[in-house]
């Protein structure tokens, strides 16, 4: 039970605190005290101005510190800071209440509403680390209620929530760019001049402190403790506080929701799910504005809403924070702005279905199915944080492995096809960064808008090191005629295993000059690597079809691939390769091109073949090889 309020003059701490947060504001010029940008105009009989505020004005909070009961407790208003920002102003509060005493301001209490004499102040948005009080800031209503106007412009469109790629995010240090997909995001610039989509929003720095967002429990029911710190890494600086919970209530909510009930917007649900808990600050009919902060700031989104039951209260030295979890679906969060996150009570959101099937060491598969948020670029993220989270659910551990994964990503009327095989430190973060940079891929090609409707994923892993060096490359003769068969015998030497060969067989061309030529034989990594070098801007898509095709150009982990090349001069028209041009022409060709579709080729291809085995291949190795019409070998 929450004590009464009793006036009382601030501590020594207070008034220290909020002298330096004035003056600080005064330093900052008249915008920052009296020519502010006027507020929105409000209903009086049921919000209440800014201008109405004074410090020592005594309000009342309300929020859920147990199960789904709305509690009240006291506020006391410290001061205003005008023009914090373009168009805002801060409101500095104090919080009293025994419970508050003993926990500060708590970790899901964004967006509890204060109340001035029954009308609505604002809510509870930001504080201060390592505060000795429960003293926060309120976000004025009228900063908050714009929102509610973006109800009458909904498209029913509105699932992207800005451009981004986190799935290199996922991945393990150092294994992104030397993935399959890590190379064909970089040749089609996946990501390239577009802001940190995780980026926390600026709160402010007032007397000399920084202010923070207070805090966002994200609930999870996946993984243990190892993998929640992990994700904590992954999200440090974005407000979200990955704690361990339960996939639901067990039937605890069902409260209905009010000013002050505990809220949830939910990324995943299913056999996991993510679920980041705050209160809600106002109810318009089936509309409700809640936070009083954003999560990702990330404009139109497309979440479900779903009721909460706080289980207990974790107060902690650091940071205190309500221990709650998701419960039943009401409806959409449609908003994601810089001031609070919106929705709409009634029918939840389309989601992505998404299964994953993990197998380790052949044995039988444990099955997972899931459903993910729309809105990207957090729909690649949470994908990638289910995948990994059923990965350590599956195998009880996460650590160095090698894998074959196999995705399928339908959108549209197509379905893109993506398998690979590697050797990790981290299977569960890298199959999901797998997914998560797919997804992103296709998300933000710049030809085509394309949503995703559906998602699986096949792992088969084995938690030991199948990797193989390519040794040794050999011939079956030094000089060829045009026409011929070269026959390659490719050498390696097994991760503490014995040795093994591979045959590969390339075709000539039956129209060749008698010519030096280069065989190139490498694996996925190399082959990559000299690919981007030979091609340079062929290389680079400059449609849909070629941008798709860089999926099948490249080539996964256990892939040997063979390529004979020739010095002379090739080109690349609109990306595409041309291949058997005369020498001549192709240079006259080059040389003349003004319209940016015609791109020399540092080596024309002359013939290419691959192989795949069991294992990641990794090394390379080049020989020389002599084209002669009358086949001697007499250099």
């Amino acid at each position: 039970m929450n004590r009464r309020f009793r006036p009382a003059e601030p501590t020594r701490y207070t008034r220290a605190f909020l002298t330096a947060l004035l003056v600080v504001g005064a330093l900052a010029g008249p915008a920052a005290l009296g020519d502010a940008p006027r507020c929105l105009e409000i209903d009086p009989e049921r919000f209440v101005s800014i201008d109405e505020i004074r410090p020592g004005d005594r309000c009342v909070g309300r929020t859920v510190f147990s199960g789904t009961d709305v509690e009240e407790f006291e506020v006391e208003i410290l001061g205003i800071v005008r023009g914090s920002a373009p168009g805002s102003d801060l409101i500095i509060a104090r919080a009293y209440g025994e419970i508050l005493e003993k926990t500060g301001i708590l970790q899901g209490m964004s967006g509890s509403p204060v109340y001035k004499e029954g009308r609505l102040v604002g809510a509870l948005s930001a504080t201060w680390p390592f505060t000795k009080e429960p003293i926060a800031v309120i976000t004025p209503i009228a900063e908050m209620l714009p929102a509610l106007s973006a109800f009458d412009e909904e498209t029913g469109e509105g699932t992207r929530g800005g451009s981004g790629a986190l799935g290199s995010r996922l991945f393990p240090e150092g294994e992104f760019t030397s993935s399959r997909i890590g190379w064909v995001s970089g040749i089609a610039g996946v990501g390239d001049g577009i802001a940190d989509p995780l980026a926390p929003a600026a709160v402010g720095v007032y007397g000399g402190h920084e202010m923070v967002a207070i805090g966002v429990p994200l609930v999870t029911s996946a993984g243990g403790e190892g993998y929640l710190g992990r994700v904590a890494r992954l999200l440090e600086g974005t407000g979200l506080a990955p704690v361990s919970g339960a996939s639901g209530t067990g039937g605890e909510t069902g409260g209905g929701i009010e000013p002050g009930s505990a809220v949830g917007v939910q990324f995943v649900r299913g056999d996991a799910s993510w679920t980041a808990i705050g209160t809600v600050t106002h109810v318009d009919g089936d509309r409700i504005l809640a936070f009083g902060h954003p999560l990702f700031n990330a404009g139109a989104i497309e979440s479900p809403m779903v009721d909460a039951y706080v289980h207990t209260l974790l107060p902690l030295q650091s940071v205190s924070s309500k221990f709650a979890s998701g419960g039943e679906l009401i409806g959409t969060f449609v908003q994601d702005r810089r001031r609070m996150v919106a929705g709409r009570l009634g029918p939840a959101p389309t989601m992505i279905p998404l299964t994953v099937r993990v197998r380790e060491a052949g044995y039988a598969s444990a099955e997972f199915d899931f459903e993910i948020l729309r809105t990207h670029p957090y729909s690649s993220l949470f994908a990638a944080l289910a995948v990994s989270g059923a990965v350590t659910e599956a195998l009880k551990a996460s650590g160095p492995a090698s894998a074959e994964l196999a995705m399928e990503v339908a959108t549209g009327d197509d379905v893109l096809t993506y398998e690979t095989t590697f050797y990790t430190s981290d299977a569960a973060f890298r199959a999901g960064g797998e997914l998560a940079a797919i997804m992103d891929f296709l998300i933000e090609n710049p030809f085509e808008e394309r949503e995703i409707s559906s998602m699986t994923l096949d792992l088969d892993i084995r938690a030991e090191r199948r990797s193989a060096v390519i040794e040794r490359v050999d011939m079956d003769r030094a000089v060829y005629r045009p026409g011929d068969e070269v026959v390659v015998r490719v050498v390696l030497g097994q991760w503490q295993g014995a040795e093994s060969t591979e045959t590969l067989r390339l075709t000539l061309p039956a129209r060749i000059p008698d010519e030096y030529l280069m065989l190139r034989v490498g694996g996925a990594e190399s082959y990559h690597l000299w690919e981007a070098e030979r091609l340079g801007a062929g290389l680079v898509p400059r449609n849909l079809e070629q941008y798709f095709a860089l999926i099948d150009r490249s080539k996964p982990g256990n892939a040997i691939v063979a390529q004979i090349l020739s010095e002379r001069p090739g080109l690349s028209l609109s990306g595409d390769e041309l291949r058997d041009i005369p020498g001549r022409a192709a240079l006259a060709m080059a040389s003349s091109a003004t319209s940016g579709e015609v791109d020399p080729v540092e080596f024309s291809m002359v013939s290419q073949t691959e192989t795949t085995i069991d294992r990641q291949v990794e090394g390379f190795h080049e020989l020389l090889l002599v084209i002669r019409h009358d086949g001697r070998n007499d250099r």
